[in-house]
């Protein structure tokens, strides 16, 4: 275990992504990208690093590059980050985008896509909503201004229509529509089907968002700096663990945990195995939820992140531990 003079940085770094892809700044976004028309271009305009291409190994890459949005030719069952599928598009022709959004829950996702295409594009962008009763208005109202909360430069827009005809008959010849998939309300559901698909009625293209919840690995950071060697003389591990716990690794492999409090009462000649706890972590895998459910034992130190065959891939550091719970008292 080193010193890292970066580390409370990284720390940092973990704990702004505990936020899910629909509720912070897109330029933080990770996004990779399979083979389909219009896939690259659109992931490029999504982030301002380099989107990773998928070749193989879907799962694997989305876990090694932290994805959280997958840019793809189709929706699929695949559940380990957000996607977003491009249906028609032309970036280059558009001059406005409409997110159209309900209360599904990928109608936030839709917005904060809206909002980034329309930095990256330089066009106007807008929310909008269709309430199809006088007794569906306050609803309607209060979704607009929640997104518009989060999302200031997006236009707002609430429109009484019987269908989701009646959203896309305003649309531009050149306007994208961004919304959520067929899943939730009844909007998404006409949207995209089943049936022929309204949104493809429109003739500036469309792109379909479906939202995932995080997972362990994205808030996973480099462990390096967090473990010890079980084979580590005690004094040396004191003085170098600064947390309540610390993993224990060999050959990148987890271990075992080590308590603070157990080599501030061990001898100075042991070493970290003579005092060390059988292993305790979350899979990479495992929704986001689950570092909360083992932070307590761990006396709040940080939280191994493990693969299938126990490597350790990275830990979750304190500082993004305590982002998770006020997600999660806000839920």
């Amino acid at each position: 275990m080193t010193a890292n003079p970066t580390l409370p940085l990284v720390e940092a770094a973990a704990a702004d992504r505990m936020s899910s892809p629909n509720d912070r700044p897109a330029d933080s976004w990770r996004v990779a990208w399979s083979r389909g028309e219009g896939c690259r271009e659109l992931a490029e305009h999504l982030t301002d690093d380099l989107p990773v291409r998928i070749q193989t190994d879907l799962a694997g890459t989305c876990i090694d590059h932290r994805a959280e949005i997958l840019v793809t030719r189709r929706l699929s069952s695949f559940d380990l980050v957000s996607q977003v599928v491009p249906v028609g598009v032309d970036l280059s022709r558009v001059d406005s985008i409409t997110a159209a959004v309900s209360d599904g829950p990928h109608s936030p996702l839709a917005a904060a896509i809206a909002d980034r295409l329309a930095t990256t594009l330089g066009v106007p962008a807008e929310i909008a909503t269709v309430y199809r009763s006088p007794e569906e208005l306050p609803a309607a109202l209060a979704r607009i201004e929640r997104l518009g909360f989060s999302y200031p430069n997006l236009g707002r827009r609430i429109a009484q229509a019987k269908s989701a005809v009646g959203l896309i008959d305003t649309l531009g010849s050149r306007t994208l529509l961004i919304a959520g998939a067929p899943e939730g309300s009844w909007f998404q559901r006409q949207l995209w089907g089943p049936g022929p698909a309204v949104a493809s009625q429109t003739t500036g293209g469309a792109i379909v968002v479906r939202s995932a919840a995080l997972r362990c690995f994205h808030a996973a950071v480099n462990p390096a700096g967090h473990t010890v060697s079980p084979d580590l003389p005690v004094s040396e591990a004191k003085r170098l663990v600064r947390f309540p716990t610390a993993p224990v690794a060999r050959h990148g492999r987890l271990v075992g945990i080590v308590r603070r409090r157990a080599l501030d009462v061990a001898p100075d000649d042991a070493v970290v195995g003579d005092v060390m706890e059988v292993p305790v972590a979350v899979r990479v895998t495992e929704p986001i939820d689950a570092v909360g459910d083992v932070r307590k034992y761990l006396d709040d130190g940080p939280v191994p992140v493990v693969d299938e065959r126990t490597q350790l891939v990275g830990i979750v550091p304190a500082v993004a531990i305590a982002a998770i719970t006020e997600m999660g008292s806000a839920a």
